[in-house]
Protein backbone atom coordinates (compact mmCIF):
# COMPACT_ATOMS: atom_id res chain seq x y z
CA UNK A 1 0.00 0.00 0.00
CA UNK A 2 1.38 3.49 -1.02
CA UNK A 3 1.22 6.01 1.85
CA UNK A 4 0.34 10.32 0.77
CA UNK A 5 1.51 12.35 3.01
CA UNK A 6 -0.54 15.40 3.39
CA UNK A 7 0.15 18.74 5.13
CA UNK A 8 -2.53 20.32 7.59
CA UNK A 9 -4.40 23.16 5.77
CA UNK A 10 -4.34 21.32 2.70
CA UNK A 11 -6.73 21.58 -0.39
CA UNK A 12 -6.97 17.79 -2.08
CA UNK A 13 -8.71 17.78 -5.59
CA UNK A 14 -9.93 14.43 -6.73
CA UNK A 15 -10.74 14.57 -10.78
CA UNK A 16 -12.01 12.09 -12.84
CA UNK A 17 -14.24 10.40 -15.19
CA UNK A 18 -17.36 9.31 -13.64
CA UNK A 19 -17.04 5.58 -11.58
CA UNK A 20 -13.24 6.10 -11.43
CA UNK A 21 -13.47 5.79 -7.70
CA UNK A 22 -13.50 8.91 -6.55
CA UNK A 23 -15.71 9.41 -3.88
CA UNK A 24 -14.78 6.17 -2.82
CA UNK A 25 -11.68 7.10 -1.92
CA UNK A 26 -12.30 10.13 -0.78
CA UNK A 27 -14.90 7.81 1.97
CA UNK A 28 -12.04 5.74 2.46
CA UNK A 29 -9.22 8.28 3.46
CA UNK A 30 -11.33 11.61 4.92
CA UNK A 31 -13.69 12.50 7.39
CA UNK A 32 -17.30 13.00 6.28
CA UNK A 33 -16.89 16.76 7.60
CA UNK A 34 -13.74 16.95 5.47
CA UNK A 35 -15.71 16.44 1.95
CA UNK A 36 -16.98 19.07 -0.09
CA UNK A 37 -19.12 16.99 -2.63
CA UNK A 38 -20.27 18.59 -6.01
CA UNK A 39 -22.80 15.80 -6.24
CA UNK A 40 -23.78 16.81 -2.91
CA UNK A 41 -24.63 20.44 -3.82
CA UNK A 42 -26.16 19.30 -6.50
CA UNK A 43 -28.88 17.67 -4.42
CA UNK A 44 -29.23 20.30 -2.52
CA UNK A 45 -30.20 22.56 -5.33
CA UNK A 46 -32.44 20.02 -7.36
CA UNK A 47 -32.80 17.26 -4.99
CA UNK A 48 -30.81 15.21 -7.74
CA UNK A 49 -27.58 14.92 -7.31
CA UNK A 50 -26.97 13.75 -11.05
CA UNK A 51 -28.72 16.71 -12.43
CA UNK A 52 -26.02 18.08 -14.46
CA UNK A 53 -27.93 21.52 -15.31
CA UNK A 54 -27.89 22.14 -11.24
CA UNK A 55 -24.28 22.18 -11.51
CA UNK A 56 -23.68 26.03 -11.92
CA UNK A 57 -26.14 26.73 -9.07
CA UNK A 58 -24.42 23.50 -7.00
CA UNK A 59 -21.16 25.94 -7.27
CA UNK A 60 -22.39 28.92 -6.49
CA UNK A 61 -24.34 27.54 -3.11
CA UNK A 62 -21.49 25.54 -2.22
CA UNK A 63 -19.17 29.20 -1.51
CA UNK A 64 -22.06 29.74 0.66
CA UNK A 65 -21.17 26.69 2.95
CA UNK A 66 -17.45 26.67 2.89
Amino acid sequence: MRTIEIPELSLIALIGASGSGKSTFGRQHFLPTEILSSDFFRGLVSDDENDQAATQDAFINSRTWS
